[in-house]
């Protein structure tokens, strides 16, 4: 169909998009869902060194280079906004961006704001310089992991991935549910990253772990003077640092009934006012949560509000515990991998009943409890594989009857801990620094471990 206004001319639209988007300067191409080329500018086709016919149907890793990440982001998996990446020798900085159509990816574009990566740098240094400064300003708020990082296969887990891809693609609450472990935040920092706001902050506070008397302060921030002990110059609170990206509120179930209601109003006029305050700050932060309780039943025991909790569970999955998981055996053998990978130990082999073991156990701590085995599965070598494989198969099948002594789970949790910290002690030559970090933890934490008792 002719476009009109163009004068009597005979072009159709689809020819008269390509002549705009060959006048372009900057390179740009589009994916459909399977990374297939479907469009490329001129500018594009210069520096491949082709014709649009070269390379419209190929896949976009073999045409432009196996680093882009766009048929990832076609696929909702991603979004990689204003990022390096290298052609044919040449640096760019490329947006990479979803396509949608009634709500459904159908595509991603990529367009390569400059060519020139030096000149950028140049021509806008300060800009360029203050940019830099400001993520390094707030060390941390940087979410981890991704949609690929969800290990499992199956139906039920091919369903979760689906609806945390569909939670990424809509600006609204989110509520994660499940039991102590499962990796809940895992899913949070999976949905952010998919999201639109993957190049924002992704902050985050434990609802239960700060005293009702400051959680108030540390979501909402105090202006100077608010209370005894305030700083001079005031403080944002967590809402304020997760501008642009995410805040997570981590077992939001244990949130006072009293900041509840403040929260509500956080929620619907996204604006908050910091404790001592006078005015309203708007604020634009995506909210994600996650509980180990039944929320709807503490709306029914009047411990947590319903019109807040409506407004959080517009989007709701429930992780799954490990012992309900049809696809554990494969779920262990992937994280084992992973965890070797990752510590850059070797990967044992583990035989059948091993793994039958491993698998049989009902895992109470779920994956954070799992993790520690398999890692002390790592670090103690082949002789310790039978024993913690002996040991969980005593536990789940022995016919014993055990005294209550015998479970005291701050006792046996307290042990494991100690016997972990032993270990990667150990195996780091009693270096506390790559203890530390072998152990996923700070080297101040493992300092704390040690003052209060465990091994030196």
């Amino acid at each position: 169909m002719p476009f009109p206004h163009l004068n009597g001319s005979s072009l159709d639209a689809a020819t008269f998009l390509q002549l705009v988007l060959d006048h372009v300067s900057d390179c740009l191409v589009a994916v459909d869902t399977e990374g297939l080329v479907v469009l490329i500018n001129a500018p594009y086709c210069k520096l491949l060194g082709g014709t649009p016919g070269d390379f419209i149907g190929r896949h976009i890793t073999e045409v432009v280079s196996p680093q882009t990440h766009l048929h990832r982001v076609a696929r909702g998996e991603e979004v990689a906004a204003t990022v390096p990446l290298e052609v044919r020798g040449c640096k760019l900085i490329a947006r990479q961006v979803p396509v949608f159509e009634e709500g459904e990816i159908v595509g991603a574009v990529g367009l390569a704001l400059f060519s020139n990566y030096e000149l950028l740098k140049k021509t806008y240094s300060m800009a360029f310089n203050s940019s830099i400064a400001l993520q390094n300003s707030r060390p941390g708020w940087n979410a981890q992991y991704r949609m690929a990082d969800i290990l499992g296969a199956g139906p039920e887990m091919e369903t979760l991935r689906a609806e945390l891809a569909l939670a990424a693609r809509h600006n609204l609450p989110f509520l994660i549910e499940g039991e102590t472990g499962t990796g809940k935040e895992l899913a949070a920092q999976a949905v952010h990253t998919a999201s639109d706001r993957a190049q924002g902050p992704f902050v985050w506070i434990n609802c239960a772990s700060i005293p009702e008397q400051l959680i108030d302060a540390e979501l909402f921030g105090y202006e100077a003077g608010a209370f005894t002990g305030a700083s001079s110059r005031g403080k944002p609170g967590k809402f304020e640092l997760a501008a642009g990206g995410t805040i997570f509120l981590d077992e939001i179930g244990d949130m006072p009934l009293a900041l509840q209601a403040s929260l509500l109003r956080a929620l619907q006029s996204q604006s908050i006012v910091r404790v001592g305050g006078t005015s309203p700050i708007g604020v634009d932060a995506r909210v994600l949560a996650a509980t180990n309780r039944r929320l709807s039943e503490a709306v029914r025991q009047g411990r947590f509000r319903e019109d807040l909790y409506y407004r959080l569970a517009m989007f709701t999955v429930s992780m799954p515990p490990l012992r309900e998981r049809t696809d554990l055996r494969l779920f262990i053998e992937q994280l084992l991998a992973k965890l070797a990978a990752q510590h850059g130990l070797p990967l044992p082999k583990l035989l059948s009943a091993q793994l039958a073991a491993l698998a049989e156990y009902p895992w109470p701590g779920n994956v954070r409890q799992l993790e520690g085995v398999l890692l002390r599965l790592l670090l103690t070598g082949k002789t310790s594989l039978p024993e913690v494989t002996d040991d969980l198969t005593s536990r789940h099948s022995s016919p014993r009857r055990e005294e209550p002594g015998d479970l005291n789970l701050g006792e046996r949790l307290a042990q494991e801990k100690k016997r972990l910290i032993e270990e990667a002690l150990a195996h780091c030559g009693d270096d506390r620094t790559r203890a530390a970090k072998l152990l996923g933890i700070s080297r101040a934490s493992l300092y704390r471990e040690l003052q209060a008792g465990t091994p030196s």
